[in-house]
């Protein structure tokens, strides 16, 4: 995953411990890796104060006519 292997090549340059762990958190800064959990919880967040029934949402995410998607799913690596 992104951010043990950003620790891991960091860390193989003789960085500091401090440096390469340091490396690894800001990787999880973009919205493919750590942003990706802040957009789940949105979602959720959304779906439970839209007081609709989630299964609209799977239906909606599953309509090719429908620009929803279900965030937390088809993670790139």
């Amino acid at each position: 995953n992104c951010s043990t292997s950003t620790v891991r090549m960091v860390g193989s340059s003789k960085a500091s411990l401090f440096a390469s762990i340091g490396a690894g958190v800001c990787a999880l800064w973009g919205p493919l890796h750590g942003g990706a959990n802040q957009e789940v919880i949105e979602m959720l967040q959304m779906i439970r104060d839209s007081g609709s029934d989630y299964r609209k949402f799977v239906d909606m995410s599953k309509d090719k006519n429908s620009n929803f998607k279900l965030m937390g799913f088809g993670h790139p690596v």
